[in-house]
This record gives C-alpha cells, sequence and structure tokens, in this order.
C-alpha cells in the first residue's frame, strides 16, 4: 500500500468521522445520552490511528446504543476542553485515558476498558516465544520515552537497545539484528497486519492496563455506565465487537 494511499484513506476516514461527529444533524437534547472525544486522541500520542480510533469508537457506541436501545450521540471537544465538558454537564461522559485509581474513582464512574493501548512483545513470526520470561539474553527494542525500560526492569537478562522509529525496530527484527520490540498495541497492531504481515506478531497480551474508558461524573447519570458496560459485554458475546476490532485493527480487551 502507497504512502500517498494511505494518507488518502486515513484523510477520508478523518473528515468522514469528524462531519460525523459534529453534524450528525441532531442536538444534545435529541438524545438519550451524549458522549464527547478527542477525534485528535492527544493524550495517546500515536499519531496515524487518530482516524482509525475514531470510527472504531463512534461505531461502538452506535452498536451499544442498538443493542441497549437507546439513543447516545457522539461530538467532538478538544483534548483540552473534555473534563470541562464534562464537568459542565455539556456532555454525560467522556472517552478518557484516566485510569480509575482509587483518587478518580472518588469524583468519577469508569467503564470497562473498551480499548487497549498498552505495549506488547512483537517478534518473528516464526518465533515461538509467549512471554518476556522466555526472551533471557535476547536483544529486545523500546521506544525512546515510553514505558518499555519499566517493564523490562523485571527481566535484567534483557538486553535492550533504545529507538526513536518503531518501524525501524521492526524491520530490524525482520533482519535478524533484534530478537523482538516493546510496542504499543495499536501500532503493533497495525503493522502486524499490513507492513509486515507473515513476517512478524504480537506475542504477548498487552503487559500494562492502559486504555480506553467512558469516564462519567459520579453524581451524574450513573446508568449510563451501566448501559455501556451491558452493551459492551454483549457486543463480545455475539461477535460484533471483534468485527469492529478487526475492521479497525485494534486490540480486543482481555477476558
Amino acid at each position: 500500500m502507497s504512502v500517498l494511499f494511505r494518507a488518502c484513506r486515513i484523510s477520508i476516514i478523518f473528515l468522514s468521522c469528524l462531519f460525523f461527529l459534529s453534524c450528525g444533524g441532531k442536538k444534545a437534547a435529541d438524545y438519550d445520552y451524549t458522549i464527547a472525544l478527542d477525534p485528535l486522541w492527544y493524550s495517546l500520542e500515536m499519531p496515524s490511528r487518530e482516524a482509525d480510533l475514531t470510527a472504531f469508537t463512534t461505531e461502538l457506541i452506535f452498536e451499544i446504543g442498538k443493542v441497549e436501545k437507546v439513543s447516545i450521540g457522539v461530538y467532538q471537544r478538544s483534548w483540552s476542553n473534555l473534563i470541562y465538558a464534562l464537568q459542565e454537564n455539556e456532555c454525560d461522559a467522556i472517552c478518557s485515558t484516566m485510569q480509575p485509581y482509587l483518587f478518580y474513582e472518588k469524583l468519577y464512574n469508569f467503564s470497562k476498558l473498551f480499548l487497549m493501548t498498552g505495549p506488547v512483545l512483537v517478534i518473528p513470526y516464526n518465533a515461538k516465544v509467549q512471554s518476556l520470561d522466555k526472551m533471557g539474553g535476547k536483544t529486545i527494542a523500546i521506544q525512546r520515552e515510553s514505558n518499555g525500560a519499566i517493564i523490562l526492569e523485571k527481566y535484567p537478562q534483557i538486553i535492550q537497545r533504545t529507538y526513536d522509529s518503531i518501524y525501524q525496530a521492526l524491520t530490524d527484527i525482520t533482519q535478524g539484528v533484534l530478537d523482538g520490540a516493546i510496542v504499543d498495541i495499536l501500532s503493533a497492531e497495525a503493522y502486524t497486519q499490513d507492513i509486515f504481515q507473515g513476517q512478524l506478531k504480537i506475542a504477548t497480551p498487552p503487559l500494562t492496563q492502559e486504555g480506553v474508558r467512558l469516564l462519567a461524573m459520579k453524581d451524574h447519570t450513573p446508568e449510563l455506565i451501566k448501559i455501556f458496560d451491558r452493551g459492551l459485554a454483549r457486543l463480545k458475546e455475539n461477535g460484533k465487537y471483534s468485527e469492529l476490532a478487526k475492521k479497525w485493527k485494534v486490540a480486543e480487551p482481555i477476558k
């Protein structure tokens, strides 16, 4: 797939999502619930995946609304304005990477994780390794300024090599320079299903519980989180979640 074609595809998807989010033809009052998201996914810092993540999340919320028989409007907000919009009741929930630590749980209600973003181990396609425990003496790439070094602290026998480019690290695995790489699941899914299909694979589940959840104020529409979690469970049971995950190349949460 050419770089130009990929760029055009991303632009088309992204602009379509923006149109849907901002010009859906209905006002907030016309929906049972409203959810806001940042279509640029600034907090994830994963350039080139924004359009896919927006499309996946929008379709997922739409399908949850269908299966739960409620109408849910999805609107765009800048990353810096999401919490403000939530606190001012401009929306009922937001899509957030905030994790449900005890301090935050006193202020907000969290949904189940619906999009995983944590790091995974990527290795050659024919390798048999299924955990970092089996990588002693091997050379593993980590991305600069990522949490890869923290993860590998538990595995002192692994040789670390720092890279600025995920693509270069994955290329070096295919050339035998590296034995593997710690890469965020979204990038890993995209690369192993496209450029490096049949050459590289994901060996482990996400190594952290980082990801995206719905976030709602503690005292505002608590039923929305219950509706969302119930609908999410139903979509996993009927296969629709897997269908969307494969369509947009995202990882399914661990059961």
